[in-house]
């Protein structure tokens, strides 16, 4: 097809959505943009998408919807939804080329990207692996020591970035376990290992040093600082009334801040790929193969759904859900 012919059909359509659709001029606008670069992706790989060299609207398939998005997906790094808004304009197009006799049916009446309920990716990279790239950060220093705990916490526990900022204080509970208090006075016991204990106190000296050294927001807060002595701090259990962790500029860390904070350590010690929305789906990972079931995962991630667990395709599944059924006893198999 050629480019005029399908320009002027996305005018006529641009001009179709505001006069009997009502339609934003920003949706519009979108629309136009991702019909134009989806056309041109398809004569561009005509060859690869299997297209007549004249090809017509007729003639594209649900293949080459996937391939465009998956391409798009690749190139431009696009978030689920923006992707799923993608899809309502094109479909929108082909609905409205079926009202005009263009074409007979529309391909993608029931092809649609579900919003929320993302696909759970697998991830294959040994927890050991990265465990030894994180031993490279110093947590002798302030920033250090956070950042790392914010990894251990995230990569182990599965909390969002919303709940992490939202806690109080973390206090030591036993040997192998803290209580994480959070600002609602909800208190959350969670099992850790001897090193997270010692990234905590790490933390929790270099906070209080943070403090002491003067800065002005914390005088401000009139944050109270535990001593047995002035040469020898110990564990600090006072509640900071606006939060537990503080940014490189001493304010309280938003959760927007502590994503960048995450990302830019994993940058910094040579895992660039990683990043702190590939930890929450390493936790949920771990938490399924350890015989979770879908509504402790769903109750975990906070969402209503999930389309699929890719590591329920593995060839151990029959194992996993034996050991499920000996967990979760109210599973209807398991009777």
């Amino acid at each position: 097809m050629e480019k005029n012919n399908y320009i002027l059909n996305i005018e006529e359509f641009s001009l179709y959505l505001q006069a009997e659709k009502i339609f934003s001029e920003g949706t519009i606008l979108l629309y136009k943009t991702v019909l134009e670069r989806f056309f041109q992706f398809c004569s561009q790989n005509q060859n690869e998408l299997v297209l007549p060299k004249t090809w017509r609207y007729s003639d594209i398939r649900v293949r080459d919807l996937e391939a465009f998005l998956a391409t798009d997906k690749k190139e431009n790094q696009r978030f689920h939804e923006t992707q799923v808004t993608y899809l309502s304009g094109i479909r929108s197009f082909f609905r409205y080329l079926v009202e005009k006799n263009f074409i007979e049916t529309n391909p993608f009446q029931h092809y649609v990207l579900s919003r929320g309920f993302r696909e759970m990716i697998l991830i294959d990279d040994a927890i050991s692996e990265i465990k030894k790239d994180l031993e490279k950060i110093d947590i002798s220093q302030f920033q250090g020591s956070r950042n790392r705990l914010l990894i251990e916490i995230a990569l182990n526990h599965g909390l969002t970035a919303k709940e992490i900022v939202s806690i109080s204080n973390i206090e030591k509970a036993s040997k192998q376990s803290v209580w994480v208090v959070f600002q609602n006075n909800n208190v959350l016991e969670i099992p850790v290992t001897t090193e997270f204990l010692a990234i905590l106190d790490e933390y929790k000296k270099n906070l209080n040093l943070f403090f002491r050294e003067g800065n002005v927001y914390a005088k401000e807060k009139e944050t109270v600082i535990l001593t047995n002595n002035q040469n020898d701090m110990t564990d600090s259990t006072a509640e900071h009334k606006n939060g537990f962790w503080y940014d490189d500029k001493n304010m309280p860390l938003k959760p927007e801040s502590l994503v960048r904070q995450v990302n830019k350590t994993f940058k910094m010690i040579g895992l660039p790929k990683m990043n702190f929305k590939i930890l929450r789906e390493w936790t949920t990972q771990k938490f399924a193969e350890a015989g979770a079931d879908i509504r402790s995962l769903q109750n975990m991630r906070q969402i209503k759904g999930i389309r699929r667990l890719k590591s329920l395709y593995k060839k151990d599944f029959g194992n996993l859900q034996d050991r499920f059924n000996v967990t979760h006893k109210r599973n209807k198999t398991a009777q």
